[in-house]
């Protein structure tokens, strides 16, 4: 208990340091991702009462008045609990309030039926969403912490050990991203995963994959935007960016060959950074 309390006064602390830069909402999304219980963790009764509530309530916030039976409030706790269990309470609150204010970018009609597809589709585009604030958060408190900060070894090991750790958590998000390609550097400095014809080829397919969608988005942007980037331009961000996601693919690929990663962070050592 003592060690979780002190974790949170650490995680407050680095909240303080970001929390007039972001909107409310943004950092209430982060403590409680950071203090809340997972739905996963739910063992009692008393737990799960809340949830049940949500549920029970979410089909009135968007406009369905017929009661819900029992059978459909269990149906849908449960296919929260199944698919969507990495979740907390805020986060369920969080989701349904967006998806009312048509914040999440998804179509939200749900043609009077509140059914686990309907459920999904909410949660499904929360869960981008909230993965682009933690990364982005997680980001700005790392840059934060180190602005102006003269780091010893020691502390430069420590914080090594705590990017990875928070990469490894972090590895099957959709938003993930090694900030400045810091790990990779750290792989191919130390030899910690074959860099093989086959991995880069890999690497290549992915990085034109995700660039190319981005692209896209950039170029509809620029679309309705009165100052017009040179082709040239958005060719050379593309290729920048396309070898920036071929390197987190290559991370990403480390990070899920490690078996233990609390063994793993304990073996690094100053010569390694």
């Amino acid at each position: 208990m003592q060690k979780h309390n002190q974790q949170l006064t650490k995680q407050n602390k680095s909240i303080g340091l970001i929390k007039d830069k972001f909107p409310n909402r943004q950092i209430k999304i982060f403590s409680a991702n950071q203090s809340m219980k997972r739905i996963r963790e739910f063992n009692t009764n008393n737990e799960l009462k809340p949830l049940i509530d949500l549920v029970g309530k979410w089909r009135f916030y968007i406009g369905i008045k017929e009661e819900l039976s029992q059978e459909e409030l269990f149906m849908n706790v449960t296919f929260i609990r199944e698919n969507f269990n990495e979740f907390n309470l805020y986060d369920i609150k969080e989701a349904i309030d967006l998806s009312i204010k048509g914040d999440l970018n998804v179509d939200v009609e749900h043609y009077q039926n509140f059914s686990p597809l309907y459920i999904s589709k909410i949660l499904q585009a929360y869960k981008k969403h909230k993965g682009s604030v933690i990364v982005t958060i997680n980001q700005k408190i790392s840059e934060e912490e180190n602005k102006n900060k003269k780091i010893s070894i020691e502390d430069r090991v420590a914080l090594t050990r705590a990017s990875i750790k928070s990469l490894y958590d972090e590895k099957d998000n959709p938003n993930f991203y090694d900030y400045g390609n810091v790990t990779y550097e750290f792989i191919k400095k130390n030899n910690l995963y074959p860099i093989s014809k086959k991995l880069v080829e890999q690497a290549m397919k992915y990085g034109k994959k995700v660039a190319s969608t981005k692209s896209k988005e950039i170029a509809i942007k620029e679309a309705f935007s009165e100052n017009h980037t040179k082709f040239k331009d958005l060719n050379k961000k593309k290729e920048v960016e396309i070898r920036r996601e071929a390197r987190n693919y290559v991370v990403i690929k480390w990070l899920n060959s490690i078996e233990d990663i609390n063994k793993f962070i304990e073996t690094i050592t100053p010569s390694m950074i």
